[in-house]
């Protein structure tokens, strides 16, 4: 990939930290980047375990996530996000003895996510593995529809592949995501998942990309959902969901500079399990370097 759009892919991808995770070709030696992250997600249908959906009530959920990381090297990138949320849910079958099921917003700081990544190959061609954990801040509600985490702490190891598609389609590139993250247990069922994520960007003019991304979900273990609520399981049903999805989007992102870039992203469910259905999601990011690192 050309420096320059190696540098913009890598600039743009600030804004798109918590959707696209563009960390396959790391930043130079001494960049410090901010950024702020706002999803506004809709969700009017539950996905049963056979992938059929059932309408259990809507939820509405509004995260705002603070983002922040620093490349001590060429090598090396740490990275951190902290999200505030604001769920409400709306509908006639709430989850009996949940505290945010009744129809108000409630809100909440949940998990603090970090992760450490590693250049392993640059170039046309690029590698990064990483390692990271999530840690929840505080003990908030882990049972309803309108829950704002799942309170587990996970440990997570992945990777990005990159690949500049210059050779073939101008101002193009491909990469994708993979990782394995080990799940905190409840009522000792283990519940470990794998996530990839895939994304396709163009360049149109120098300072603009447009993406189409994919992001699958597949949870070992677990449980099917619903449960009864005599069930001893009921209370940790949310937590430890045999959850899976396939959910298919598109974005645009903008370097208004040299230092500020913007973006937007919407996405949707296409099938699934044991989760909510997400009809609409939207995601709009802002990133600023703060020191761009380099020589």
């Amino acid at each position: 990939m050309r420096t320059g759009l190696r540098c913009l892919v890598v600039i743009l991808a600030i804004a798109a930290t918590a959707t696209a995770r563009a960390q396959a070709w790391l930043p130079p030696a001494g960049s410090v980047n901010l950024g702020f992250v706002y999803n506004d997600t809709f969700n009017r249908q539950h996905y049963l375990s056979n992938g059929d959906t059932i309408d259990a009530g809507h939820t509405r959920t509004y995260t705002d996530s603070l983002t922040a990381s620093y490349a001590p090297t060429s090598r090396w990138l740490i990275a951190g996000t902290l999200p505030y949320v604001r769920s409400r849910y709306m509908g006639t079958r709430p989850h009996p003895g949940s505290v945010v099921d009744d129809g108000h917003l409630h809100s909440s700081i949940t998990d603090l996510r970090v992760q450490l990544h590693y250049q392993w190959i640059d170039g046309p061609f690029a590698l990064a593995p990483y390692i990271g954990v999530v840690y929840p801040l505080q003990n908030y509600p882990t049972l309803g529809h309108a829950t704002p985490g799942r309170g587990l702490r996970e440990q997570i190891v992945g990777i990005y592949v990159a690949k500049s598609l210059d050779r073939w389609l101008p101002r193009t590139y491909v990469q994708a995501r993979y990782a394995y993250a080990s799940v905190e247990r409840r009522a000792d069922i283990s519940h470990d998942r794998a996530n990839m994520d895939v994304e396709i960007g163009y360049f149109p003019e120098r300072r603009w990309s447009v993406r189409a991304l994919a992001f699958w979900q597949h949870t070992y273990g677990g449980i099917n959902v619903p449960v009864p609520v005599s069930s001893p399981l009921f209370r940790y049903h949310d937590q430890i969901a045999r959850e899976r999805y396939l959910q298919l989007g598109g974005g645009a992102a903008w370097s208004v500079t040299n230092r500020f870039s913007t973006s937007l992203l919407y996405k949707k469910s296409v099938s699934g399990a044991n989760g909510h259905r997400i009809n609409d999601g939207f995601t709009v990011g802002f990133g600023y370097l703060v020191r761009p690192g380099g020589p």
